[in-house]
């Protein structure tokens, strides 16, 4: 696949699934994460500086495998997590989309993002970057990794998987 075409289906993705999350449909958001992904936004230990490692360091948020991917879902949709009673309204906008590298069934996409959202009468906004590590699935691409760099990282009330 050319690099024109790598960037286009990576790009509809990172646009299918800003969609999937506005829509709360968590089951396709799901399906675009392969089993062993990690979803990790880490926090920053200085002005231009965050941290390395989320095993021994704490994280903005870090759900490693599909499986805890689900958990956080369940949660919220449940209502066992009451700070997302009810779940916010969001609107994902994704921008800048560049491929990073590539190699055969796989490729490293940067993008800049903005979630604003409404909860509970209030607004407010998160934006930062997105590196985004996909993998060929058939014919599709799924999400392997999905790190977040929140450059608002003052958190009002709650962060959760749907803000970013």
């Amino acid at each position: 696949m050319s690099r024109a075409g790598l960037l286009a289906a990576g790009s509809e993705l990172l646009y299918r699934e800003g969609y999937y999350l506005d829509r709360q449909q968590w089951q396709d958001w799901l399906a675009l994460y392969t089993t062993d992904c990690e979803l990790w936004a880490p926090s920053w230990i200085g002005e231009h500086r965050q941290i390395t490692d989320p095993q021994s360091e704490i994280s903005l948020l870090y759900l490693a495998g599909h499986g805890r991917l689900l958990e956080r879902v369940e949660r919220f949709v449940s209502g066992a997590s009451p700070a997302s009673v009810p779940l916010p309204r969001t609107c994902h906008q994704v921008s800048n989309i560049l491929l990073l590298d590539h190699a055969q069934g796989r490729m490293t996409l940067h993008s800049a993002f903005r979630v604003d959202y409404f909860h509970q009468k209030k607004t407010g906004a998160f934006f930062g970057h997105y590196e985004h590590r996909l993998v060929a699935h058939g014919e599709a691409w799924r999400i392997a990794g999905k790190r977040i760099t929140l450059m608002n990282d003052f958190i009002p009330t709650v962060l959760d998987l749907y803000h970013v």
